[in-house]
């Protein structure tokens, strides 16, 4: 058995070696958290939609991919953020409800334990590359990183994801009714009622660090086609939109939200699908909001 452990030991290994979206936010929340004045939290919506390049602050968006509000709130517990002044994380469609480790891409865990060093859950494969996928895909992302000297980062230094550009090749309103299919929760089942309990916790601890540390908090609400508004369960938005609206009521002082759900400065050739900005728009979104920081 030797030979086998020895072997799959040296396969993780490497596998562990090769840089990934999660490595490097780490390794630059791990030496520059204390310069950071503006951090971006969140999912998809502000991991393509806020491109700190053409920010007014050192911002920095430690967003990513189905990233749900319990792991923004790690996130924000890990590092230390001397300069903080904004926290921005998101109040979407899909925010209360949805949690990482009850989706369908919670494979994506066993990045946040090993690459941000989090105890999330007890399975092991979550605490490995080898056994999570396919074995052949990881001898393949050795072979192209070792080899064939190739890397796949598809995000900027400051962490915006640069997969989405313009003009986009899909339809907008097909892959809004796609996306709202996949967002609409049976909110009344346990299962989603305790994924609302858990988010409601997460953001009542990051205002309470906030509150603590003198740090605003902004409540985000990214833009969103029409097509994908239309089709939202107003009772799942509005549960949803109750929760920070009893915040910002708490903490007048420290919350604000910025909606631009609805906003006319967007229009179909600024997103990439029904419910993701593309380049185009993220940078009209990064300035508005970096605008309205300054005032």
């Amino acid at each position: 058995m030797f030979p086998v452990v020895a072997v799959l030991a040296a396969t993780e290994y490497m596998a562990e070696g090769i840089p990934n979206e999660y490595s490097i936010k780490n390794d630059y929340l791990d030496k520059n958290s204390s310069r950071v004045e503006v951090l971006y939290l969140g999912n998809s919506h502000v991991y393509f939609g806020i491109n700190p390049d053409y920010a007014l602050h050192q911002s920095y968006n430690a967003s990513y991919i189905s990233q749900s509000l319990n792991l923004d709130q790690m996130i924000l517990s890990k590092y230390k953020w001397e300069k903080l002044k904004y926290i921005v994380i998101p109040a979407d469609y899909v925010s209360m409800y949805y949690t990482l480790e009850t989706a369908n891409d919670k494979w994506r865990i066993k990045n946040y334990n090993l690459y941000y060093h989090f105890r999330i859950g007890y399975d092991p494969v979550n605490y490995t590359e080898i056994f999570t996928g396919k074995f052949k895909d990881q001898m393949k992302r050795m072979e192209d990183y070792y080899i064939q000297k190739k890397h796949n980062i598809v995000s900027t230094p400051l962490g915006f994801g640069t997969a989405y550009q313009s003009p986009s090749p899909l339809d907008i309103n097909k892959t809004s009714k796609e996306a709202i299919k996949r967002h609409t929760f049976d909110i009344q089942s346990e299962e989603y009622l305790h994924n609302f309990k858990i988010n409601k916790e997460a953001v009542n601890r990051i205002v309470g660090f906030a509150e603590k540390n003198q740090v605003k908090v902004i409540f985000l609400s990214s833009p969103v086609s029409l097509e994908y508004y239309r089709n939202c369960n107003r009772i799942q938005l509005a549960s949803t939109m109750n929760v920070y609206n009893d915040l910002l009521k708490k903490y007048p002082e420290t919350c604000s939200h910025m909606d631009f759900m609805q906003s006319s400065y967007f229009s179909n050739t600024d997103f990439y699908d029904g419910d993701h900005l593309n380049n185009i728009g993220a940078q009209k979104l990064t300035k508005l909001v970096e605008m309205k920081l300054i005032k």
